[in-house]
């Protein structure tokens, strides 16, 4: 249930030095042009329809529509305050609410080359793959969240994962942006260039948004390097209105409009919120629910008034809300609570458009640290042929975060903890996300197999027309790895073979996907393991080849119901599809079988694991004439 509070919005932009009030600063530029509206007899709305969109219901009553926002089957207008009630009684007119103004504050700076002290707060060594030469704060080693482990140990560092950044703009025409642009839009300007054109030599209209994304995904060229240095962005420029911010996630799920192309973010980063309750917020949070369950993974600033909750939408329960915590592991003061996790938000270094630097606070500088670790799981679990969804990657982070040592553990203001990429040796005391993914958490899996012909390479060979018979025993293993120890609910396994050798290609023929009996509960520790096992016929067009069982899990924790999806395939899962009597597995029968046949003729000792040197075709116990019939059967098979 989402906390009602006073009615007030914010945008976090907090680069003061001392407390800093969301409401206080420069007026918004929205409400001069809303008071203008207001002069006028109008107002500025959100409609939603019941059934289809319609924007003529808006003509009819005089009123003028802004954008359609397909994503919660509304539009935004501008209509005479007089029809509002009327329009409200049409039958397709599910509500009409007033759009809610974000406050756009422009507090001091401070710039870093003011401050001696920022040249002993550096890492001079440099990260592996890394040809740059920016130094690495402490905001990206072990006192933030050490991505530099990631991107030594792991070689993880964002590439191929792509960020929404929904802010007021970028300058992404900075050396230490250009490689990464995906391209964006501007919901002030309507057009596909987030960054302001009214005065495009000022850079003062895209300050925050550009020092949001430096966190993130600055390649380390010029002035700085983010979390997540090779991931790509897009920069969505958004007013101070929270149907603004609603187009924009719209726009992240599908930024060409091509719903054929797979072109959506994989996270979005809002540093902004508000403390509006109900209405437009309401909308927003519809939004955000709709952005989820397209599998994208939402982060937002929890706001830096201390209260102990979080604003919108840090405070939705699709949005991941984070709080700011000190390079001395203390809490910033000023974070809000109600927080899933923390992450480096005060004193950090963060780069303007004209790329100099200057000290930053706030929990907007918390968000993108967050995200930028969400793209290091999420591009490590690809490179590894592990698919995971959104869910994983949340629980994965918020189970590897750890108390702040600086100060009483309060999980209000801390939630989880401090957040972790990787621990830089085996020595340090905390695993980082990408740690747990390398292990496996939750759930540790063995393949066992039986009745196999042979065994090459540690591989367990099976004759094409024969069976496979495996088994899978999965462990909890939450008691020894993450930071609680939880029982998996509902657990749904489907075992499908697959092609390796020719990963092209299609499945097995045949019933080849196997799907288990739920499992209602998964306690921890070995004791609690289940074992799996069914058995599977090769069918007799089976191309010859390696292949590999992939494993897909669907649960969640008891008490939480964030889904979890892994998928995974391992070497382990592998075994081999061979024509009957290809003893050299060459795909064909000729004389190098026949060879290694006689070279163990009538031998009577083939138990496992010698197998008489592959020999034994009917697998009977001993080597024969029925296998030299079966060799004799397919002789010349597959031969060129």
């Amino acid at each position: 249930m989402r906390k009602t509070s006073k009615v007030c919005v914010f945008l976090i932009y907090c680069l003061s030095t001392s407390n800093f009030s969301f409401a206080a600063g420069k007026k918004s530029s929205a409400l001069p042009y809303l008071e203008a509206l207001h002069n006028q007899g109008k107002d500025r709305v959100i409609v939603r329809f019941e059934s289809r969109i319609d924007p003529d219901l808006i003509t009819k009553y005089e009123g003028k529509v802004i954008r359609k926002l397909k994503i919660i089957n509304a539009v935004v207008c501008e209509i005479n305050q007089s029809s509002i009630e009327s329009l409200k009684q049409e039958e397709n007119v599910k509500d009409v609410v007033s759009d809610v103004v974000i406050s756009t504050p422009t507090p001091p700076k401070v710039p870093v080359d003011s401050i001696d002290e920022w040249k002993e707060k550096t890492d001079k060594i440099m990260p592996q793959g890394y040809d740059g030469n920016v130094p690495i704060y402490w905001n990206n080693l072990e006192a933030g969240v050490n991505s530099k482990a990631a991107w030594n140990n792991f070689d993880s560092n964002g590439n191929g994962i792509k960020i929404a950044i929904i802010d007021t703009g970028v300058r992404y025409n900075l050396p230490d942006f250009e490689n990464n642009y995906l391209g964006g839009y501007d919901f002030i300007d309507n057009d596909d260039d987030p960054i302001c054109p009214n005065n495009p030599g000022d850079p003062n209209y895209e300050y925050h948004g550009t020092e949001v994304a430096s966190l993130v995904v600055a390649e380390g060229v010029s002035a700085a390097i983010g979390a997540s240095y090779k991931a790509d962005f897009y920069a969505v420029r958004i007013a101070a209105l929270v149907s603004d911010a609603i187009a924009a996630v719209e726009w992240a799920m599908d930024p060409d409009g091509d719903p054929n192309t797979d072109d959506k973010a994989d996270i979005i980063n809002m540093s902004f919120g508000t403390y509006s309750d109900g209405g437009a917020v309401d909308d927003l949070e519809a939004a955000c629910n709709a952005a989820y369950q397209a599998d994208i993974i939402l982060v937002a600033a929890s706001g830096n008034e201390g209260y102990s909750y979080s604003g919108w939408p840090a405070g939705f329960g699709n949005v991941i809300s984070v709080g700011a915590h000190a390079e001395d592991q203390t809490l910033w003061d000023e974070s809000n609570g109600g927080v899933d996790i923390v992450a480096p938000g005060a004193k950090v270094v963060v780069m303007d458009p004209d790329s100099s630097l200057s000290w930053g606070w706030g929990t907007s500088y918390a968000a993108p640290h967050a995200s930028a670790l969400i793209a290091l799981q999420a591009q490590y679990a690809k490179q590894q042929n592990v698919v995971v969804n959104n869910g994983y990657l949340w629980e994965v982070m918020k189970h590897s975060a750890h108390h702040l040592a600086g100060q009483t553990y309060d999980p209000v203001y801390q939630g989880e903890g401090k957040i972790y990429a990787a621990q830089t040796d085996i020595n340090d005391a905390n695993i980082g996300s990408i740690d747990l993914i390398s292990s496996s958490w939750p759930i540790d899996y063995e393949f066992e197999f039986f009745d196999y012909a042979f065994i090459d390479n540690n591989v367990p060979v099976y004759q094409i027309g024969k069976d496979v018979n495996q088994s899978i025993t999965l462990t909890n293993i939450t008691d020894i790895l993450g930071n609680t120890i939880e029982t998996i609910e509902d657990l749904n396994v489907v075992a499908t073979h697959l092609y390796y050798s020719q990963p092209n290609e299609p499945n097995l023929p045949g019933d080849s996907v196997k799907i288990f009996p739920a499992v209602s509960l998964l306690e921890p520790n070995d004791a609690n393991s289940i074992t799996l096992s069914y058995v599977y016929t090769i069918p007799p067009q089976t191309t010859p080849g390696l292949k590999k069982t992939t494993l897909e899990l669907e649960f969640n924790f008891v008490g939480n119901n964030r889904l979890l999806q892994i998928s995974y395939n391992e070497p382990n899962s592998f075994w081999y599809a061979a024509i009957p009597a290809d003893l050299d597995l060459e795909d064909d029968i000729d004389l190098t079988d026949f060879s290694i046949l006689a070279g163990m003729w009538q031998e009577n000792d083939c138990a496992e694991p010698s197998w008489c040197d592959r020999a034994d075709v009917d697998q009977s116990g001993d080597v024969g004439l029925s296998d030299v019939k079966i060799l004799a059967e397919n002789w010349l098979v597959g031969f060129e």
